[in-house]
């Protein structure tokens, strides 16, 4: 799949290593209605990327520490858990080989299932919350730039595809 321009209908997509052999992470930008009621801890979040020096390329890395960060120096840490990384996700689903080809789960339940151990799930969990301040804050033009240190460093992709039409994208695989 060709890298595109990040637009606000776009899709992240996110290949991993894991035990299981390489897996597909797909999330899905926040509605509106998300970004408004988290609107001060994911500008903030944000605004600590850049403010840092951490910018594209390290941001990726460390931003959902940043974010709960910032949402315990506001004290709405556990608000914050609550609504917005629940729905982050709810809006993650990972795509991992299973015995009949490829299995499409939850991100949570891939956690649980221990599909992403505690290192891998860290390292997508920085990478989604940073996907989803950057799709959510910059304006349409930045996005390519702001998406630079997932797409170099990450090997990350944008899709329009939703998360079934992306799944039969893939190569057939077995476990």
């Amino acid at each position: 799949m060709a890298k595109s321009t990040l637009n606000r209908k776009l899709n992240l997509v996110l290949s991993v290593e894991t035990d299981v052999g390489t897996v597909h992470v797909h999330s899905v930008p926040i509605a509106r209605a998300t970004f408004e009621d988290n609107f001060l801890v994911i500008s903030r979040t944000f605004t600590a990327v850049y403010t840092n020096g951490l910018g594209p390329v390290t941001g990726p890395r460390v931003a959902a520490l940043l974010l709960k960060q910032e949402a315990q120096t506001l004290g709405i840490w556990e608000r914050t858990q609550q609504s917005l990384m629940a729905e982050i996700y709810r809006l993650t689903n990972v795509i991992a080989p299973g015995d009949n080809g490829w299995e499409t789960m939850p991100y949570d339940v891939a956690r649980k299932r221990g599909v992403l151990d505690d290192d891998a799930a860290s390292e997508v969990e920085n990478c989604i919350v940073y996907f989803t301040c950057a799709s959510s804050i910059h304006m349409k033009q930045e996005l390519a730039v702001a998406m630079e240190g997932l797409n170099t460093l990450w090997s990350a992709q944008t899709t329009s595809s939703n998360v079934t039409e992306f799944s039969r994208s893939l190569p057939i695989s077995t476990r």
